[in-house]
């Protein structure tokens, strides 16, 4: 298995399409946190139906329109999702003090 340019751009796009799909994530949930009431479970549909659709039309759009790796990409967007995401769900089990 060689890095050849098709998975580097799978890995970059990858990382890059995570990245930017945790980081809208954090951004929609301090948004969230700053209101008094919480609406309920409801209130965070929209934004996260938005950041899956999202999610899937770059993924495709790259696939579509680059020489990406498709294994690279889908497995370098899981790992760098699964990461920062794991890593927010540990803060939110043990906040900070």
């Amino acid at each position: 298995m060689t890095l050849d340019r098709p998975a580097i751009l799978g890995l970059v796009f990858g990382v890059a399409i995570g990245a930017i799909y945790i980081a809208l994530q954090r951004w929609d949930l301090r948004q969230k946190n700053r209101v008094a009431q919480p609406r309920g479970m409801l209130a965070l549909v929209p934004g996260a139906v938005g950041r899956l659709i999202f999610a899937a039309l770059a993924w495709g759009l790259t696939l579509w329109f680059t020489d990406a790796n498709k294994y690279w990409l889908t497995g370098s967007l899981l790992v760098s999702y699964g990461v920062l995401f794991l890593w927010q769900l540990k803060q939110m089990i043990f906040p900070r003090k």
